[in-house]
Order: C-alpha cells, then structure tokens, then sequence
C-alpha cells in the first residue's frame, strides 16, 4: 500500500511538470487609465510578452497588466468596433467595465475579446 502511495506521488509531480500551465479564460472589471490605438502590425509590449493588437488598454485594478485586440477589415471589425466604442465611452466617463481576457501563465500583456458595462 506504501509502494502505490509513493508511486501515485511521484506521478503527480511528474505529471505537473510535464503538462505545462495552460491558457486560460479570466475576468477583469476596472476603470480604464489607459486606451490606446495604433498602426497595425506595431504590436503591444516587450518582444517576450507581445501582442498582435491595435486597441491597447489598461485597468486601475490590474496593475502592471495591458488588455488588447485587434481592429482590422476582418469578420470581426463590427464587434471589435463596438467594443472600441464601449471602451471610449467608459474611459470617458470614468464608468468600470468588465473583460474577458485570455491569459497566458507568465505574461502580463493578454488579448481580450469580450467588453461590457453595468450600472
């Protein structure tokens, strides 16, 4: 019984360093400090945390942290525009907003996809 106790430890830790931290879907709500549009194809961040974006923002209860998308002639401009819009109108206003967001495990910079208001 020992012998498998010993065994099922050892698998874990194994298993914990062989299956890396994965992406994941997070939440956020703040106001924005920081909305920001560039050219396309200039990026966002230091070239080990970069993202492929033209709408950069920052939140007041994510230090440290940049928020993205892109805004380009694709299948999702009409959406990425409305989110822009929502974005503006809440930086203007000094309203919190709330995102979804990909993160990936050690970087700072993540692309977001969903943005929404609430009273």
């Amino acid at each position: 019984m020992k012998g498998l106790s010993i065994i099922t430890a050892v698998t874990l830790v194994l298993t914990a360093f062989a299956f890396p931290a994965r992406a994941g879907i997070q939440e956020a709500t703040g106001r924005v400090t920081l909305l920001r549009v560039h050219d396309v194809g200039t990026r966002y961040g230091p070239p080990t945390d970069q993202i492929d974006v033209e709408v950069v923002i920052w939140l007041d209860s994510q230090p440290g942290k940049a928020f993205g998308f892109q805004l380009r002639s694709d299948a999702y401009y009409a959406a990425h525009q409305a989110m822009l819009d929502l974005l503006r109108d809440a930086f203007n206003n000094n309203w919190a907003v709330t995102i979804d967001y990909n993160e990936v495990p050690g970087r700072r910079n993540s692309v977001l996809f969903r943005v929404w208001l609430t009273k």
